[in-house]
């Protein structure tokens, strides 16, 4: 009898022991590095929420800098710093007397050299990364730190022109007129009246009907052309014209003659056209003069009427301003050649229906029922 013989292999007692040991090391060290990652992480400080602001900025001619706050947010004294030429400054001062410096406000500092440029900038005293340059800018503007008597515009030398909020401001109540009639107004109608001045910028046009030459509307202006406006005939005419710096944003008006020239002669066509000008876009442009009156009509009437001098002065008292007139009035008005601010700023509007009036400018002079009102 045949006897079997089963041989089993013996057990080995640590077999896979490795391969756990393994799979605990490989988990420890993940959690490790997590561990570390997320200390880090949370160790680091909250990211500041760091202001935004954006200024203008120019000096006057008695060494005044101004810093006109003009969108962002509101930064509170001593939250900021100015620094102007590398130097810093916080001996400013906030136009209304507050501690915040928000939207429209001025900041000024005082023995800045007004003769020079400055380089400035705003400086945000930040508690957890020190000073953070919030914006920084060039003070070449200058603000008159006295009206500017001259009716013409200020010239710039390079386009767009560059204008201060305080100094439109400035110029704009610094000498001018604010005119308003309900209606019963006209514009002088002699053949002598005119509106001239020079291109001075490129890509200036206008618009007129008939075209100043078949085929050309627009018709392109280029720099030396003279636009001469003249003979405003006729009582449906109407009239707008509006501007700043050394531009002139709008400009409409029918029933007259248009006459535009250049070193080399006639442009728009062989005689002055009598047309209507639908729209116009001024670059740039100089020399404005003019004959041109508003008056108030034969029988004036008492109707809605409103004159405001501004920088009108007398010979014993300075004043910022006087309203002349604001009431139902019958009185005779007259102001004589309209012109920009010294700031280039004007605004003139005559309705050919209403006959009503809305100007805002220079002028040589007023008269309400035979008297001079301003110059005083």
């Amino acid at each position: 009898m045949q006897t079997s013989i089963h041989l089993r292999k013996a057990a080995i007692p640590d077999s896979g022991v490795s391969e756990v040991i393994g799979g605990i090391l490989l988990i420890s060290v993940v959690i490790a590095a997590v561990s570390i990652v997320g200390l880090v992480l949370l160790s680091q400080a909250t990211p500041e929420n760091v202001p935004h602001v954006s200024f203008m900025t120019g000096n006057d001619n008695s060494n005044r800098l101004y810093l006109l706050h003009n969108g962002g947010d509101s930064l509170t004294r001593g939250s900021f710093s100015v620094v102007v030429d590398g130097g810093t400054r916080d001996d400013y001062t906030i136009s209304d007397g507050s501690s915040e410096w928000s939207l429209g406000k001025n900041l000024i500092l005082t023995n800045v050299d007004s003769t020079k440029t400055h380089s400035v900038a705003i400086v945000y005293n930040s508690s957890k990364s020190g000073g953070v340059v919030l914006r920084s800018a060039t003070s070449n503007v200058v603000i008159p730190s006295t009206p500017n008597v001259n009716p013409d515009v200020i010239m710039v030398p390079t386009y767009p022109p560059v204008i201060s909020i305080p100094q439109l401001v400035q110029n704009v109540s610094g000498r001018s007129i604010e005119y308003y009639r309900q209606r019963n107004a006209t514009i002088s109608q002699s053949p002598s009246t005119y509106l001239n001045f020079t291109i001075t910028q490129p890509n200036s046009t206008i618009f007129t009907t008939p075209a100043c030459r078949a085929g050309s509307n627009p018709f392109v202006l280029f720099v030396g052309d003279t636009v001469n406006i003249t003979q405003f005939d006729g009582v449906s005419q109407g009239f707008r014209i509006s501007g700043i710096g050394n531009q002139i944003w709008e400009l409409t008006a029918d029933n007259v003659y248009l006459n535009i020239t250049n070193s080399s002669g006639q442009r728009c066509s062989a005689v002055p056209l009598k047309c209507v000008i639908n729209h116009t876009m001024i670059t740039g442009y100089a020399n404005f003069t003019s004959n041109f009156s508003i008056a108030t009509t034969g029988v004036p009437g008492t109707i809605s009427t409103a004159l405001t001098v501004f920088n009108y002065t007398t010979n014993t008292t300075p004043q910022l301003s006087r309203q002349i007139i604001n009431r139902l009035d019958l009185n005779a008005t007259v102001i004589t050649n309209i012109a920009p601010t010294s700031s280039g700023f004007f605004v003139f509007q005559f309705d050919n229906y209403t006959r009503s009036v809305y100007f805002a400018g220079n002028t040589t002079k007023v008269t309400v029922a035979g008297n001079q009102v301003y110059p005083p």
